[in-house]
């Protein structure tokens, strides 16, 4: 179990979550998630701690996030480098871990409900503080893949990840769900085959139920918390979407005004608004690809007022909606593809006034609004003359 726990501090995502940037600074992992941050570290050196939890400091003040650093039993010293620079101080919590469970008990799953995700986020507003706040859980949902799981029993409800080997509990409502979550077998879900533990951080009476149940502590950790002293962010540069509200009303809204037809043969595939023209790119070679590629999002970012956010839809697929003011360069890479590989790709803003729309069977972009006027002229010299144009 110990070497559960140790896999588990040291575990690094091959991917990083959608919106964030890691960073190494060997042996502490930034997580910048553009409102916020993570540090995490594996051994600690025998050298000058201050120095090490400085560059953190600097790296996250650059950002302007605050961040938040788990310390656990055993990790001298750092304590005290980390209050010395401004940190404070969390209540510790009780780690709890036990071998997955061997019965059946049966827990519903949230999957794709987006009602029964905001029951879970009601409940949990309630309840908090928890180990991964769900906001935070929920926006990470891509990035977690089928190693994820929210489970919710009317007013009970709970949220997990695989990291490795190790089942983590985000997040428990209510005490009373604690034995049931202990006596899940979390292989029994199919992605799960590789589980062996259970681990949960907790306090009082949850701590309680989880050691009822059967679970015993290993260790504790504390966490500290830094913050500068701007204002961050509300928004991570790029968020997920897929089952939300917001998704399939924008979806609803362009159907609507561009007369969307999907169809294999069909072509085109929208009604090309007033003021747009369409280039073949199937042909096209890579370097004016790339160029092609560049030019597009350079001119998005150049039509877009300040502070206003972009959306990429793919169709049947999960879409983004992003700041393109905050991606590329130390923020996290421009979400989607221009280019329409396997499904209609577009590129759109809230009131539909501008964008792309790109059809996957005719290997075709339409460009249209106060975006073609920036970029006409440069996607002709990389992809040849328009195959339409639709006038003004």
């Amino acid at each position: 179990m110990e070497a559960a726990l140790n896999r588990l501090r040291t575990w690094v995502p091959e991917l990083p979550p959608t919106g964030a940037v890691i960073e190494r600074d060997a042996p502490v992992v930034r997580t910048h998630y553009g409102t916020h941050g993570e540090a995490g570290h594996g051994p600690l050196p025998d050298g000058d701690l201050d120095a090490l939890v400085a560059r953190q400091v600097e790296a996250f003040a650059r950002r302007n996030e605050p961040v938040v650093w788990p310390v656990y039993a055993g990790d001298l010293g750092l304590p005290e480098s980390l209050l010395a620079a401004g940190f404070t101080a969390e209540r510790e919590h009780a780690v709890l871990v036990c071998p997955i469970g061997t019965d059946t008990a049966k827990l519903p799953e949230v999957g794709h409900d987006w009602p029964g995700h905001q029951r879970v986020a009601d409940l949990a507003a309630a309840t908090g503080p928890h180990r991964r706040p769900y906001s935070e859980f929920l926006a990470d949902a891509a990035h977690l893949r089928q190693s994820a799981e929210v489970v919710l029993d009317g007013d009970r409800a709970a949220w997990l990840e695989e990291i490795g080997d190790v089942m983590v509990v985000g997040g428990v409502t209510d005490p009373g769900f604690a034995a049931a979550i202990v006596r899940h077998d979390w292989r029994l879900a199919g992605p799960h085959q590789g589980v062996r533990f259970l681990l949960a951080e907790a306090a009082d009476d949850l701590q309680a139920a989880f050691e009822a149940a059967g679970m015993r502590e290993l260790t504790s950790v504390t966490r500290y918390h830094w913050a500068p002293p701007g204002a961050p962010a509300r928004t991570r540069p790029v968020r997920r979407l897929f089952a939300e509200p917001e998704h399939d009303d924008l979806w609803a809204r362009f159907s609507e005004e561009f007369a969307f037809r999907p169809d294999t043969r069909a072509f085109p595939g929208i009604t090309e608004p007033a003021g747009s023209a369409t280039w073949h790119v199937g042909d096209a070679e890579d370097a004016a690809l790339d160029r092609f590629t560049e030019t597009i999002y350079k001119g998005l970012r150049e039509s877009v007022e300040p502070g206003e956010e972009l959306y990429w839809l793919d169709w049947h697929h999960a879409g983004y909606r992003f700041d393109p003011a905050r991606v590329d360069g130390t923020g996290p890479r421009w979400p989607g593809f221009v280019f329409p590989g396997g499904d209609y790709h577009i590129y759109l803003t809230a009131d539909l006034r501008l964008g792309t729309f790109g059809h996957p069977w005719e290997e075709t972009i339409c460009v249209f609004g106060e975006l073609l006027t920036r970029v006409g002229p440069e996607l002709t010299a990389a992809l040849g003359e328009p195959v339409r144009r639709s006038e003004p």
